[in-house]
């Protein structure tokens, strides 16, 4: 009898535990669509990963250093004057917008920069999306280029971009998104308070 017991309440145990995992992973939101801020310590986590496999420097053809996963030229920025290469906007952006149509993926910064993704294969360039991912590749005469943009498990955004130049060596970099923090809802003393004065407001009338 007792092991009976013993068996019912580990099951229901599990169930329990079974059920509480599920509702977590169902809570996070899949889709890549919406508002994304860059997750610094998120980024540098996984940019040393890929360091590892990989070297930096010269292999872009240009004096460069490595910010946040970001390559950026020596003494210019990704888009000025005297850069030579033009980096991919998920590279760039510390705030990051996603919209879908049905042909397009437009993402747009903060700062008003935009990218649109073109949904297919079209003038050279391929691109696929689903809710969750959407990848895009295609090479030029000086390089190619390969996006790898998801949601991960814990409901992050993880920017990946290949940059190969022509008769260089490939760099992977990479950067982070989360969503931005919820604003925080009224206490429970603020909320009275907002009661009674609404109270008294409509009293005074």
């Amino acid at each position: 009898m007792k092991k009976l017991l013993l068996r019912k309440v580990l099951c229901i145990s599990a169930l329990l535990g079974l059920s509480f995992t599920t509702t977590l992973y169902a809570n996070v939101d899949k889709s890549i669509t919406g508002t994304w801020i860059v997750n610094e310590e998120a980024t540098e986590t996984l940019q040393n990963r890929v360091r590892r496999s990989s070297t930096t420097g010269d292999a872009l053809g240009t004096a460069a250093t490595v910010v946040l996963g970001i390559p950026r030229p020596a003494n210019s920025g990704p888009s000025g004057p005297n850069s030579t290469l033009k980096f991919p906007v998920v590279l760039e952006c510390e705030e990051i917008s996603f919209e879908v149509d049905e042909e397009s993926v437009n993402a747009s910064c903060a700062s008003g920069v935009t990218r649109e993704f073109l949904i297919g294969k079209i003038h050279g360039r391929v691109t696929r999306f689903r809710r969750d991912i959407l990848t895009e590749s295609y090479s030029s005469t000086s390089r190619s280029v390969k996006h790898d943009i998801r949601v991960d498990k814990d409901g992050n955004l993880v920017a990946k971009v290949k940059i190969k130049p022509k008769n260089g060596v490939s760099q992977t970099y990479v950067r982070v998104y989360s969503r931005p923090p919820e604003p925080e809802s009224q206490t429970e003393e603020e909320q009275v308070e907002a009661e009674v004065e609404t109270k008294e407001d409509q009293e005074d009338t």
